[in-house]
């Protein structure tokens, strides 16, 4: 869909609504699902708010890329015409998913500013080429996101300025990868304070607010399942954020629960994490019909179609 037939503009016939897109690592995956399906039924929202992958995708979404060029990223399909190709690039392996790519571009901003090789911040540069020089005010589809600043300790809102730079700030896991520096402001990942911003969403515009809830409920696990550097981090995050979303989640109108059993660092099955947003989004679109009101919903959209459970196959370049 292109970004002219994106834009909704509020009438008296509907309601303006707002989707909420929760951070969670590789289960934020599953946004790209359920933004398939609303798209497919003519439930394109006014407003896309979003933390860390909920952002990202929310973020390239609300800027032009349909669900099936976010699956193909996702997928780590055709991102070496993103990733920059420099001499310091040939010293690593080939990255093979969205967040190796990620990764790799923060390791060698880190090593090459230590040797003062290069100053340019390479994960910023890696999104820009993905999301492009747009404003996030010039964008079709109304959008902010959040990050924390450590200098303040507070939620900083992005609903202006270069998109590229927002999704710099708000993605930024600590200790993973090093912070975003900017007017004074020292900014990690926005889960840190609030993992999906609802309220960003009502701020914006939206009578209704709709969030897709990706965050996994915590549990005993055995002490065998925290030992890599990932696994600390990823079950200090878990343990951080159970409660918190527990709470942003009662903030919505609507939320869509997303049923993952995925631990927040592992990529590896994109394709089965995006299906199970499919799946879920699927089955709420008549209670989403009737919550939006004035929103047709085609009966054919209820199944998702079939062959999506895989990543597509890579694209071959001509030559």
């Amino acid at each position: 869909m292109d970004s002219g037939a994106r834009r909704r503009g509020k009438t008296k016939e509907r309601k303006a609504w707002g989707l909420v897109l929760m951070g969670g690592g590789a289960r934020g995956f599953a946004h790209i699902g359920v933004l398939a399906v609303l798209e497919e039924n003519g439930l394109v929202p006014d407003i896309i708010t979003g933390t860390s992958m909920g952002a990202i995708i929310g973020g390239l979404y609300a800027a032009g890329l349909s669900p099936a060029r976010l699956k193909e990223i996702a997928c780590g399909l055709g991102l070496n015409d993103y990733f920059e190709k420099s001499a310091a690039s040939r010293l690593f392996k080939n990255p093979k998913t969205f967040f190796e790519y990620l990764m790799l571009a923060d390791y060698k901003n880190r090593l090459f500013n230590k040797v003062r090789l290069d100053k340019k911040d390479a994960v910023e540069a890696f999104l820009r080429k993905l999301a492009g020089d747009v404003r996030i005010e010039s964008l079709p589809i109304k959008f902010a996101c959040n990050a924390v600043d450590l200098v303040s300790g507070n939620d900083v809102l992005f609903d202006r300025g270069k998109l590229y730079r927002a999704l710099r700030a708000t993605m930024t896991v600590p200790i993973l990868f090093a912070a975003a520096r900017r007017e004074g402001m020292v900014l990690v990942d926005g889960g840190v304070l609030n993992n999906a911003p609802v309220e960003a969403a009502v701020k914006a515009g939206a009578d209704v607010t709709v969030l897709v809830d990706v965050h996994r409920p915590l549990r005993r696990i055995p002490p065998g399942r925290i030992r890599t550097m990932f696994q600390i981090v990823q079950r200090t995050l878990d343990v951080a954020r159970a409660a918190a979303n527990e709470e942003i989640a009662r903030r919505a109108d609507v939320v869509l629960r997303i049923p993952l059993d995925v631990d927040t660092f592992d990529f590896s099955k994109p394709g089965k994490i995006i299906r199970t947003g499919e799946e879920v989004a699927a089955a709420a679109l008549p209670m989403l019909e009737k919550t939006l009101a004035g929103r047709p919903v085609s009966r054919a959209g209820l199944r998702p179609k079939a062959g999506t459970t895989s990543c597509p196959s890579p694209r071959h370049n001509a030559g």
